[in-house]
């Protein structure tokens, strides 16, 4: 342990250390703090920063292998007492802890500040923390093999952009890159174990380069590059993001005319929930309401087709939690009640498919007066890329909800549930 902290000390990028470590905080704190308080979410914002630290990090790995070539040492070392792949263990070793210092640091800080609430799904943040794990590895690896075959300023520079390079390449190939932690998915346990194994193995195999360059490079470089190609056929064999078990009766619902339900790793959006629940029930009779509004994932139902069996996601109205958006789920829950009260009431045949085109704007600002009153008012924190006529829909909507007392305003919404019904759908039926 000794000689391993004396190679840390000594190591050549260990001066870059306190840099990385602040780019991962500014990656962490300055792209968004929705993830404090989820366990999904904390876990796959502080990994997010690995990818482009480990950018810089493949450059720093290519730097220090080539340590000794650029001192001019190579053959020192080839004729040191003490085996060559021990002493390139030492340097490969204290090169990994530097390079992930600046993401355990990244991870350690966000873990303190969620676990302040400690809310369910720790496990969850797990897979993620080792997703990291295994970027900066993978990171460390690609450089150290490139700075023990070429010249040290080129090794540097190829590794960086020849890490990048197959970050977007993996990407493509098999979705590598995460950087939402959403509550109905996780990291494949199964499958982020096998990239760490493999990753370790691939890291231990390095240690056994020659120094010296020899005959024998050519082939070990060989070797070592078809073990570049298995770890990236691992990284695309298995997918690395999977759907989690339905919650069910585990998650927490509101007690409203509506029952809506999350997942226990948003247990932070329960009170904005909560308020928007408390809002439905102050709506119009003239609005239905479906029973059950769902996130997404919470609950499946099984259908048998043919003696096909076949798992649907959408048993109830469901809508998402975007990046801690509150206009997220106002807007799908608006859509969810929308779409209950249009399609007919009960007892009425409704002919939605002669819809004017005045008519489709109607509804487009019902549809936009409900999503804000939902969200509290304001206005929505996305943009939308709908024609100019919806927009201006949209806008007429939002404005009803921001300027107009809340009895006039309902007294607006009456009035256009049951105009559209009166001349689509036939009570008599």
């Amino acid at each position: 342990m000794r000689i391993l902290w004396l190679h840390i000390r000594n190591s050549p990028i260990r001066v870059a250390v306190p840099i990385l470590i602040a780019l991962d905080l500014a990656v962490l704190f300055l792209r968004s703090n929705f993830w404090i308080g989820s366990w999904p979410e904390t876990g796959a914002a502080a990994q997010v920063p690995a990818y482009l630290v480990g950018i810089l990090g493949a450059g720093a790995a290519a730097w220090a292998a080539s340590a000794t070539n650029r001192h001019g040492i190579d053959e020192q070392i080839s004729t040191a007492s003490v085996r060559t792949h021990r002493l390139e263990a030492y340097r490969l070793g204290s090169t990994t802890i530097i390079l992930l210092t600046p993401y355990l640091t990244g991870q350690a800080v966000a873990f303190t500040i969620t676990a302040r609430s400690f809310p369910p799904g720790v496990q969850v943040w797990a897979g993620y923390f080792l997703l990291g794990v295994f970027v900066t590895l993978f990171a460390t690896a690609i450089g150290w093999l490139i700075g023990k075959l070429f010249t040290p300023v080129f090794a540097a520079m190829t590794a960086s952009v020849g890490f990048l390079f197959l970050l977007a390449l993996l990407d493509r190939a098999g979705g590598f890159i995460v950087v939402s932690g959403h509550s109905n998915t996780m990291i494949d346990p199964l499958g982020i174990t096998f990239r760490m194994l493999t990753i370790a193995a691939l890291i231990v195999g390095l240690a056994w380069i020659p120094t010296k360059p020899s005959r024998t490079r050519l082939p070990v470089a060989a070797a070592l590059l078809t073990t570049i190609l298995m770890v990236i056929g691992v990284a695309v064999a298995r997918p690395l993001v999977i759907d989690r078990e339905p919650i069910g009766r585990n998650a927490l619902c509101t007690n409203g005319t509506v029952t809506i339900c999350i997942w226990p790793e948003h247990k932070k959006y329960l009170s904005s929930i909560t308020n928007i629940s408390a809002r439905i029930d102050q709506l119009p009779a003239e609005f239905e309401r479906p029973e059950r509004i769902i996130q997404f994932g919470v609950e499946r139902t099984v259908r048998i087709d043919d003696g096909v069996i076949y798992e649907i996601e959408e048993a109830s109205p469901h809508f998402y939690i975007l990046e801690g958006s509150p206009w997220s789920y106002a807007s799908d829950i608006a859509n969810a009640i929308v779409t209950a009260t249009f399609p007919g009431r009960s007892g009425a045949a409704c002919i939605w498919d002669s819809l004017t085109s005045t008519d489709q704007a109607r509804l487009s600002t019902l549809n936009a007066w409900l999503e804000t009153y939902l969200a509290g008012n304001g206005q929505p924190d996305y943009q939308t890329n709908a024609p100019d006529h919806m927009q201006e829909a949209f806008a007429a909507g939002r404005a009803i909800a921001n300027d107009l007392r809340q009895d006039q305003q309902f007294d607006w919404a009456r009035r256009e549930v049951g105009e559209i019904h009166e001349r689509y759908c036939d009570k008599s039926s």
